[in-house]
């Protein structure tokens, strides 16, 4: 049912749906606003570049089970449970199809544990197999991308601010 995407496209969709929330929301990522109300914005962009697919926020299910991570309960201290909630993703709910897992951070945030989600999230080894993980981390004029496939971090690239889309 839903349409599977080559991992070069599955990138570009993604940018685009970036550039337009940096191009209508760049209040959000100017004034400090909190990392769900950029990620809910940017969840509503990527339903547009995946119409196939279901874009969520905090999904915290597989299936009908509550969805954990085994081995991310060690990365925080203040965790207690293998219970995790990805900023956003695209999979086909209530399947083992999933596509894209992302992480967003504000640079003056550590985001060790993010990493880790992310290298657990997308090995293929492991129970969730997503194609591409992706951590955003955002600056006050760029954005910078860190992406992961295969259980690893691949390559980091930096989207820097167009003055001609500032407000």
């Amino acid at each position: 049912m839903s349409y599977d995407y080559p991992e070069e496209e599955i990138r570009k969709r993604v940018k685009i749906a970036l550039g337009v929330l940096r191009k209508n929301d760049s209040f959000l990522l100017e004034s400090d606003a909190n990392e769900r109300s950029i990620a809910h914005k940017l969840a509503e962009y990527l339903q547009k570049q995946f119409p196939d697919w279901n874009v969520d926020c905090e999904y915290n299910r597989k299936g009908i089970e509550i969805k954990k991570l085994a081995g991310i309960k060690e990365c925080e201290e203040d965790r207690k449970r293998d219970t995790v909630y990805p900023d956003i993703i695209v999979h086909e709910r209530n399947t083992k199809h999933n596509l894209v897992v992302i992480e967003l951070k504000k640079n003056d945030l550590q985001y060790q544990c993010d990493i880790r989600k992310l290298e657990l999230f997308t090995d293929t080894k492991g129970e969730f197999g997503y194609t591409l993980g992706l951590l955003i981390q955002f600056g006050d004029s760029r954005l910078e991308l860190k992406w992961f496939k295969d259980g690893k971090e691949t390559d980091s690239e930096f989207l820097v601010k167009n003055p001609k889309l500032s407000s």
